[in-house]
């Protein structure tokens, strides 16, 4: 909108509704003749004010009970939809916090598997939100375009798991030290994340380590070249059976 158009809004909620065509200051008039918008827009509110006075008779003094409860019902729909989330928020919030004091002190990320499972579980439960869900993936074409982006293998099993699990995306994620491989699969509806990062960066034991943060169920270990985490709200048997899926091909 330009500053006259905003300078002569107050005139046209001013102006007579009766005069259609008559339009008494000379300004205003060449105004609304070189200008589309603002014409329309005083024929938008004549039009308003001539519904509003062709109904007049019809028009109730106070809301029908109909949209009443309509209105209530939304409001209830709202209040149990932040009820339900609230869980979420909290998990988020504490999730952030180890995050945070992560990020600030470089290097406990690096000696603490438990941390690090810590802040890859807030990237998970991000993604697994945010993500929009995907049709399954293949494979070796994943691994070919990542290697041709970002000149670096990714070794994926051709099964990921006991159970059906389906590869649904190859993300490049920013975190903490750098960028990562972040791989997301779908087994039995739910998402489970494979996260896959420079060893250097992330010196975790060769031995497998498993935590629990927020529901999620997580498992951390590393060869000689890089360090591995699997993160997802599944039973530790099928987490386990997709991280020694990893372990085998990747050695």
């Amino acid at each position: 909108m330009k500053d006259t158009c905003r300078q002569i809004a107050p005139q046209l909620a001013a102006l007579d509704e009766d005069r259609a065509s008559q339009v008494a200051d000379p300004q205003l008039a060449r105004h609304l003749a070189e200008c589309g918008p603002c014409r329309r827009s005083l024929q938008i509110q004549r039009a308003m004010h001539g519904l509003l006075r062709a109904r007049s008779n019809s028009l109730q003094p106070h809301a029908p009970e109909s949209l009443k409860t309509r209105v209530t019902h939304e409001i209830e729909a709202s209040a149990a939809a932040r009820r339900q989330w609230a869980p979420w928020r909290a998990a988020m919030a504490a999730a952030a916090i180890v995050g945070l004091l992560g990020a600030m002190t470089y290097g406990i990320t690096s000696l603490s598997p438990k941390v690090l499972a810590a802040q890859l579980t807030l990237d998970h439960i991000k993604c697994a939100r945010l993500v929009p869900p995907r049709a399954a993936v293949d494979a070796s074409t994943e691994t070919r375009e990542w290697a041709q982006r970002h000149a670096s293998a990714l070794r994926l099993p051709a099964s990921a798991s006991t159970r059906p699990a389906a590869l649904t995306g190859v993300r490049r994620c920013l975190y903490g030290h750098g960028l990562v491989a972040h791989l997301l699969y779908e087994v039995d509806g739910k998402t489970v994340s494979v996260f896959v990062m420079p060893r250097p960066e992330h010196p975790v034991a060769a031995a497998p380590s498993h935590h629990q943060f927020f529901g999620q169920q997580v498992e951390v270990w590393g060869n000689a070249a890089q360090s591995y985490a699997v993160i997802g709200d599944v039973p530790t048997a099928t987490l386990t059976s997709m991280a020694e899926a990893f372990r085998a091909v990747a050695n």
